[in-house]
């Protein structure tokens, strides 16, 4: 009688031990289901501004076009060539975008959980992971669309795991790896660099082989780390010179990019950080206060290497989300997986702090952060289970013009042949997108036209040269202010040249104001040429002008 009965208390035992990681893996499980059951509702979320731009860009490469020859911006190419491969495999949709985003999506929480199987115990590990995936479907992070940010944390963290192991001294073909893994993830988007410069770091300081100098591995560590991050922009450079396109690659990403990245002054950068930070705490008050008791628990923890790599991941995440000073909602994505670890911290420290109580005890980290996901969701209810696409791109992004790009993409794409030049005088580049047609102009956005620097007036000669000498046979004027951003002191010469510009070229067709207490109006033809619009926050579709025949 005794063995059973002590057999059958050690299983009891067993089972009660276990209940915390059981109880952790089943809410992740949930966390899982209803996130994809949102994304997968929403998959037709009309396109914003940057995922227009990937989708083109994209668009171009399977063209054989490559990036920097007839469209420009300052985004390193990796994501361009992400949405090539993501439009060629699920088709040049925004369904086909999203499902792509969502595959990407699931990678980074699979990863995020093993990364933080080498710090936390397995319920940790599986509510760090569930946290990640509720909070980025809060419109705080405009995670439901597919920003360059998703495409750098997944390739960041796998490079990070490689060597995250603090017990053990990687090999150089491992640290090679990382290092290609964090230059795919730089390639993406420049501030992916902090990554690298974080496994720099790491590896320097991970434990080295007896009977070898130190010195010696930690330089050959740092060789290789290094060599593996230049690797695919070397490659990427390369095709890039291949193709004739290097001049224009280097402009954008690195002269261009640093003047746009030392722009802002930092009372503004701290004021957009003050702005940001609270509308993302309010997202998720749960879910930071949690993460916040996990870096007070790490302040004081025992383990110098979980100390060390935990909060240098957290701090360098942040300098990733502070480039430039702008601090915009999707930026926050690079700072969402050093959040959730900390959390996988709390739950820890509290699972520990709770061994040898009552059984309902050990579940209590367990339901705290179990009831901090479900207010996310709750928070979110009718954007991610009610609302439809449309209505949900416009309760997140407000009056911008993103429904009504598809109107006037398949408008473009029913009145005009493949080969029609298209210029958008805004910055709406999904309109090329949904159009099929090619830009008149390089210029995807007049952001840059607006902005404060040296090379402001020459890229609006250079745009408005484009557009004079492609002689598009379409323009869209984007008379909305979220599409400039014009500050007091911008160049005023593009719009100055468009109003002569329309009036000898072209003949309005379509308008399309959805901006109004009124409600919407699109009108077309005659009715267009008719209509007056009572401010400026519209669409205005140009046809260039029909030659007519003389009289005689």
């Amino acid at each position: 009688m005794t063995g059973p009965t002590t057999s059958g208390a050690e299983g009891r035992g067993a089972a009660m031990r276990n209940l915390p990681a059981i109880a952790a893996l089943l809410i992740l499980a949930a966390a899982l289901l209803l996130s994809v059951h949102a994304r997968v509702r929403l998959l037709d979320f009309p396109l914003e501004r940057d995922e227009g731009e990937y989708a083109y860009a994209g668009q171009l490469i399977l063209q054989g076009i490559p990036p920097y020859q007839s469209a420009w911006n300052m985004k390193l190419p990796g994501t361009y060539l992400c949405y090539a491969a993501i439009l060629s495999l699920f088709g040049e949709t925004p369904s086909g975008i999203h499902t792509g985003l969502l595959l990407i999506h699931l990678g980074t929480v699979a990863a995020l959980y093993l990364l933080a199987r080498k710090f936390c115990r397995v319920g940790g590990s599986a509510l760090a992971a569930a946290a990640f995936t509720v909070m980025l479907l809060s419109p705080a992070f405009t995670g439901l669309a597919a920003h360059a940010t998703h495409f750098v944390i997944l390739p960041a963290l796998l490079g990070v795991l490689l060597v995250a192991d603090p017990r053990t001294s990687p090999t150089t073909l491992r640290v090679f790896c990382s290092g290609l893994l964090m230059g795919v993830a730089f390639l993406m988007k420049q501030p992916g660099i902090v990554f690298a410069l974080f496994g720099g770091l790491w590896v320097s300081f991970l434990p080295v082989d007896p009977g070898s100098p130190a010195w010696r591995q930690r330089f050959l560590r740092l060789l290789s780390v290094s060599a593996g991050f230049l690797t695919p922009l070397l490659i990427v450079s390369l095709w890039l010179g291949l193709s004739g396109v290097f001049t224009k690659f280097w402009f954008w990403t690195f002269t261009y990019a640093r003047e746009y990245g030392t722009a802002l002054p930092l009372f503004l950068g701290w004021k957009n950080l003050r702005g940001s930070t609270v509308q993302i705490f309010q997202a998720a008050p749960g879910l930071w206060a949690i993460a916040f008791l996990g870096l007070l628990r790490l302040a004081a923890d025992g383990d110098r290497m979980r100390r060390s790599f935990l909060t240098g991941f957290s701090v360098f995440s942040f300098l990733g989300v502070a480039a430039g000073l702008y601090f915009r909602s999707h930026y926050f994505i690079l700072m969402v997986p050093a959040a959730c670890l900390l959390i996988g911290v709390a739950v820890d420290s509290w699972e520990e702090s709770l061994r040898g109580r009552p059984a309902l005890l050990l579940l209590l980290p367990q339901v705290a952060v179990a009831a901090a996901l479900f207010q996310g969701f709750w928070n979110e209810r009718q954007l991610l289970f009610t609302l439809s696409p449309t209505e949900a791109c416009r309760s997140v992004y407000g009056l911008n013009p993103f429904p009504e790009s598809l109107e006037v993409g398949r408008y473009l794409r029913e009145h005009s042949d493949r080969d029609t030049k298209v210029a958008v005088i805004g910055s709406e580049p999904q309109i090329y997108f949904y159009s099929g047609r090619h830009s008149a102009t390089g210029y995807l956005y007049t952001y840059p036209l607006m902005e404060i620097h040296p090379f402001a007036r020459m890229m609006q000669e250079e745009m408005i040269r484009e557009i004079e000498t492609a002689d598009p046979e379409y323009v869209v004027f984007v008379s909305i202010r979220a599409s400039w951003l014009a500050w007091e002191r911008s160049e005023r010469l593009l719009t100055e040249w468009f109003r002569d510009y329309s009036a000898r070229k072209l003949e309005l067709v379509g308008v399309i104001d959805s901006f109004r207490s009124l409600g919407p109006v699109s009108l077309w033809g005659e009715e267009a040429r008719a209509f007056r619009t009572g401010d400026d926050q519209c669409l205005l579709i140009y046809r260039r002008k029909r030659e007519t025949e003389p009289h005689s």
